[in-house]
């Protein structure tokens, strides 16, 4: 009775292991980008214990929850010092992330169709390196302080935030919108080259 006692309690304690370390984690490749063309990274911050682990975002067919269990956000600035880029990295609860990015892209098809002067009336499909990305973006950089905004999904519950700003005239690195665009990709396909290549797993 003791034996068998001990032996379910040690196939209790394997699974719990097993299970814990099979967890999805935030790899630091996705964080450690700091070759970005023209831009100077900051050190990446990551989302404080206490945040929710739950987020809301606008769908057509209303208010819908995404999961957010970890986080990181890294600043890409210009040369004049001015953010460019902010990249946010998050992690969805393991059992989530079908669901969440069904409800991110569902979120950026109502920002592009209820904003105005967009680049396009679908979102914009890139694709760098092996991955896909999705987002919006603006037609013009004389309105908006976000030019365009984008998300990547490369999979173990990770999904890839790209926030590109406007900033001031005086601060800007680009001249026109399709500066821009050229520099906005650049930046993507910069960084999935960053994640192909990146062995710090």
């Amino acid at each position: 009775m003791k034996f068998k006692t001990l032996f379910l309690f040690t196939l209790a304690m394997a699974i719990a292991l097993f299970s814990f370390t099979n967890q999805n984690k935030i790899d630091k490749c996705f964080i450690s980008f700091s070759d970005a063309t023209s831009l100077t990274a900051t050190k990446p911050e990551r989302l404080p214990k206490t945040s929710e682990k739950t987020r809301t975002v606008a769908t057509e067919n209303g208010e819908v929850e995404v999961t957010r269990i970890d986080g990181y956000r890294v600043s890409y600035n210009n040369e004049k010092k001015a953010q460019f880029v902010s990249l946010k990295v998050e992690l969805s609860a393991q059992d989530s992330y079908e669901t969440d990015q069904k409800r991110l892209l569902d979120n950026l098809k109502y920002l592009n169709a209820h904003s105005s002067g967009m680049e396009t009336k679908e979102l914009i499909e890139l694709q760098f390196n092996g991955y896909k990305i999705f987002g919006l973006s603006r037609g013009s950089i004389e309105t908006g302080s976000t030019l365009g905004t984008f998300v990547m999904f490369p999979g173990n519950g990770v999904t890839v935030y790209f926030y590109f700003n406007n900033v001031k005239p005086e601060l800007r690195s680009f001249d026109n919108i399709e500066d821009y665009k050229k520099q906005r990709d650049r930046f993507i396909e910069e960084y999935t080259k960053h994640l192909t290549a990146c062995s710090d797993k």
